[in-house]
């Protein structure tokens, strides 16, 4: 096995980098009047480019003010807004986006009243007691209706039957 050939540099084709040389203050001279003023700088025109056309911009709109000092302004978006008014235009976009709107509308009352939901559990889980006493609320509502109405065969039959008239309306059939 051979020696690895390491590539040679050739340090002698390097330049070396010029030093920047220390600038020397200025002398100050004891009276100011004998320094000659130096001649003020002449301000530089800047040059600005030509815009290019752009497509998106088709044309530049000047409205010369009213000699009543109102503007032309007001005018031209009062008849611009007058004219999309009045068109079919406006009254057939709204009767697209009725439906997404209303949908839209729905979810986010949705949210907002699952988050309140959310904040008021989250109170009543943070009593201590709280839950325990639901539980126990709940245990006794359901002894209670248990006992008038699912003891005798009678009331039974009318809860049940009260239970499948109230499926069939939900369902409708």
């Amino acid at each position: 096995m051979g020696p690895i050939d390491e590539p040679q540099s050739n340090v002698d084709s390097v330049s070396p980098v010029p030093s920047p040389s220390p600038v020397q203050p200025p002398a100050f001279t004891e009276s100011p009047a004998q320094t000659p003023a130096a001649p003020e700088p002449t301000p530089t025109p800047t040059v600005t480019p030509e815009p290019t056309a752009d497509p998106a911009i088709a044309a530049t709109v000047t409205i010369p003010a009213d000699a009543d000092a109102s503007g032309g302004e007001w005018d031209l978006l009062k008849d611009k807004l007058q004219g999309l008014v009045n068109t079919d235009q406006l009254q057939s976009q709204w009767s697209q986006l009725k439906g997404p709107l209303r949908l839209l509308a729905g979810l986010i009352v949705l949210v907002i009243v699952l988050q309140i939901y959310g904040g008021i559990l989250r109170t009543i889980d943070a009593v201590p007691l709280a839950s325990g006493l639901f539980e126990l609320a709940g245990v006794i509502w359901l002894a209670n209706f248990s006992v008038r109405n699912l003891v005798r065969s009678g009331e039974r039959r009318k809860v049940v039957e009260d239970l499948a008239r109230r499926w069939q309306r939900v369902v409708g059939g």
